[in-house]
């Protein structure tokens, strides 16, 4: 079954910029033909009726910054690809979960890898754009006012902890604000399994299973809630992880 193209949206004040960002989605057939706001000013209240996949976003408009309108979301929300000729707003702008930063002039070939990693989030690896088999995937969290990379690979389990992640790695333990489910969203959902409403385990972390307890390879043990028991008891049964 064929799927649908992204829907996109481009808020952008300025006109060459309009014209490249449209000539590049354009380029790509899993992307729809884009609609195209002269400020964020004039895109405010229209995200919730268009309900887009995407947002390409110029950071430094008049009026209302791309940062300011990122704040203004509250229903819906897209996946949001900044553009910019600064580059110092990059940090700002993950802070508001930001997909990726584009630094003008953009170059067809980033304006790509920007998307793969949209199509990576929304609907998995895009045709003929998926990163090449082996490539571990990165995480970026940010601790305290610093971003880490954190390779997915390394990650031994994740904690929920209210507004706060315990991510527990093979050297040391990374407290991140983000929620449950969107850590979940970030990595490989065959490589790790929920096993509770505030634990998501990595299965090659899994030394042992007894009872409703899941014993790691770092010694610790993790319970298995009621509503996950059966999830892992199919695995099991399967005779992998």
């Amino acid at each position: 079954m064929a799927v649908a193209p992204l829907s996109c949206v481009i808020i952008d004040d300025e006109p060459l910029a309009q014209d490249l960002l449209r000539k590049y989605v354009g380029r790509l057939p899993f992307l729809a033909a884009p609609t195209v706001f002269d400020s964020a000013v004039e895109a405010l209240g229209r995200l919730d009726q268009l309900r887009p996949d995407l947002v390409l976003l110029d950071v430094n408009m008049p009026q209302l910054s791309g940062i300011d309108f990122l704040k203004t979301f509250t229903r819906h929300q897209p996946a949001v690809v900044l553009t910019t000729a600064y580059a110092e707003y990059a940090v700002q702008g993950f802070d508001y979960d930001a997909v990726d930063f584009l630094l003008k002039p953009i170059s067809f070939e980033r304006f790509v890898k920007a998307i793969t990693k949209v199509q990576a989030r929304l609907v998995g690896p895009a045709p003929g754009t998926a990163e090449e088999p082996g490539t571990p995937r990165v995480l970026l969290l940010k601790e305290n006012k610093k971003f880490i990379r954190v390779p997915a690979a390394d990650i031994l389990f994740v904690e929920g902890m209210r507004d706060y992640l315990k991510v527990y790695t093979k050297a040391r333990v990374i407290l991140t604000h983000m929620t449950m489910t969107k850590m979940e969203s970030l990595l490989d959902e065959t490589a790790f399994l929920r096993v509770n409403r505030s634990y998501l385990v990595h299965k090659a972390a899994i030394a042992a299973i007894h009872g409703n307890t899941l014993e790691l390879v770092n010694n610790m043990e993790v319970p298995i809630g009621i509503n996950y028991r059966e999830a892992v008891r199919l695995l099991t049964d399967k005779g992998v992880l």
